[in-house]
């Protein structure tokens, strides 16, 4: 912007990918109810840390909660 750059090509790309985002969320919105997210969801391979992480934290929130055992995603 220091440079006086015109960006408008620029913003107006970064809000038509934000627009189809958000549209493309809207839709899958409703098959949230499927079983296939009972377990927190599908994830790709590059994403299994996030599932990784979901167990442990919904291990540390049952502790916290005086559960004897954690809950697993599986």
């Amino acid at each position: 912007m220091a440079s006086g750059a015109d960006l408008s090509r620029s913003v107006e790309l970064f809000h038509r990918v934000n627009t189809q985002d958000f549209a493309a969320c809207e839709r899958t919105r409703p098959a949230m109810s499927s079983r296939a997210y009972r377990a927190g969801g599908v994830l790709v391979p590059t994403e299994h840390h996030i599932g990784t992480f979901h167990e442990w934290l919904l291990g540390r929130l049952d502790v916290a909660e005086g559960r004897d055992r954690p809950r697993h995603l599986s």
